[in-house]
């Protein structure tokens, strides 16, 4: 609408022109007027054209000066021009880009149709993994309690055998004092001989059952537990805080010199083989809690139950931190106790070693799960502190200080010290 108003301006404009510059020649040419010394009817042209130029010029400078669309269309098509052409060229990347965006996009829709199946997959396959340990388990448990009563049955036997083995010796005996008797009694031979061959067939048939018994015994050794419940199988400090990829890197390798300490055990000779057996998700977890620590952890694998030989040891990680209990020349424990003979020195030497023991344990130190000591002495040193004590009378301080920088994963070594009290 703008556009046609604008059209009928500068044709109302064109036609107010043409009449005005008509009137204009009219009139100096009436007049006979002259410029320049030209003659009337060139005079009279010029004015027309003149005075038609100004009009235009008036009317264009003042469209130019009311409109922004007229000076846009006067002054800027060429900037419009370049405006447009970058807008079009900018349309045309926002188009590519747009295409690019939409395959990628395709690209990402198959790539997730692709995990969701495998996701499925892998969902069927841990159903399938549990069932099967479900059945493991119980054929644990079956084997555990096999191995209850054959371990019964073994102490029976066992004790059978020594019982046995007392009555053959008996026997032997009473066999050897007849030979004797019958080497001295010549007259009474024959009822000695066959004394003698009554007391053999015995002896023949305890031997027999003694070899039925020891026979017996094999057999159940071979169904001997090499690990207790609780035993524990190796500890190892890991440090907290790495990434995922090497706790689990890191842990594996504490998991795999687990393994070959226990193939030297047993004296197996493939060292290829896993006889260590942790659940994954139980590995996963232990690696998640170490990477996210940020400090040492100890890490002691453990057995879960019984594994009776020729067995896989099922295993458990167990996580602890590991953290300075005790510095160089700390005090431990300490006691007073009065010594009035040599045996009361050797029961408080143990009692005050057992006293520094759980004084240990409460501190934080981490003891062994079956015989829970936190460390070991050799039968040297403690015969040496046991002279010690005997050598003092009345009342004394036994005062037991730390050696070494002791940590949580111990082992904690002492020293003892004495000193008289009065």
């Amino acid at each position: 609408m703008y556009g046609l108003a604008i059209i009928a301006i500068i044709a109302i404009m064109g036609g107010a022109i043409a009449y005005i510059g008509d009137k204009l020649g009219t009139k100096v040419g009436k007049k006979k007027l002259s410029m320049f010394g030209l003659r009337p009817k060139h005079t009279s042209i010029i004015v027309t054209i003149v005075t038609g130029i100004l009009i235009s010029a008036t009317t264009l400078g003042f469209m130019t000066a009311v409109s922004w669309d007229v000076r846009t269309a006067l002054f800027g098509m060429e900037e419009l021009k370049a405006e447009l052409l970058n807008l079009t060229t900018e349309v045309t990347s926002k188009t590519t880009e747009l295409e690019a965006s939409r395959a990628a996009l395709d690209a990402k829709n198959a790539e997730y149709a692709a995990i969701s199946t495998k996701v499925k997959q892998t969902a069927e396959q841990l159903t399938q993994i549990m069932d099967e340990l479900t059945k493991v388990t119980a054929e644990r448990d079956r084997t555990i309690a096999a191995l209850t009563t054959l371990q019964a049955d073994y102490a029976v036997a066992q004790s059978d055998l020594v019982s046995y083995q007392e009555n053959i010796k008996n026997l032997q005996a009473i066999k050897d004092e007849l030979d004797q008797r019958v080497a001295g009694l010549t007259s009474q031979i024959g009822d000695l001989n066959t004394a003698k061959t009554a007391l053999q067939t015995d002896v023949d048939r305890l031997n027999e059952l003694t070899s039925n018994l020891k026979q017996g015994l094999q057999i159940v050794r071979r169904g001997t537990v090499v690990f207790r419940a609780g035993e524990m199988l190796s500890t190892s400090i890991v440090r907290g805080g790495q990434s995922q990829e090497d706790t689990i890197k890191e842990l594996g390798g504490v998991i795999y010199n687990t393994n070959q300490h226990i193939l030297d055990k047993l004296n197996i000779t493939d060292k290829k083989l896993e006889i260590l057996w942790i659940a994954t998700s139980e590995f996963n977890q232990a690696a998640k809690q170490i990477a996210e620590t940020n400090q040492e952890v100890i890490v002691r694998i453990s057995t879960v139950g019984n594994t009776i030989y020729s067995e896989p040891v099922i295993g458990q990680i167990e996580l602890f931190p590991n953290y300075l209990v005790y510095s160089q020349g700390e005090d431990i424990y300490s006691e007073t106790v009065t010594i009035t003979s040599d045996e009361l020195a050797e029961e408080t030497v143990i009692a005050f070693l057992q006293n520094v023991n759980t004084a240990a344990v409460t501190k934080g130190i981490l003891s062994d799960p079956i015989q829970g000591t936190v460390g070991s002495m050799s039968g040297s040193q403690l015969f040496n502190i046991i002279s010690k004590v005997k050598r003092q009378s009345g009342n004394i301080e036994l005062t037991a200080v730390a050696k070494t920088d002791t940590y949580t994963a111990g082992p904690l070594q002492i020293e003892i010290r004495i000193k008289n009290v009065w």
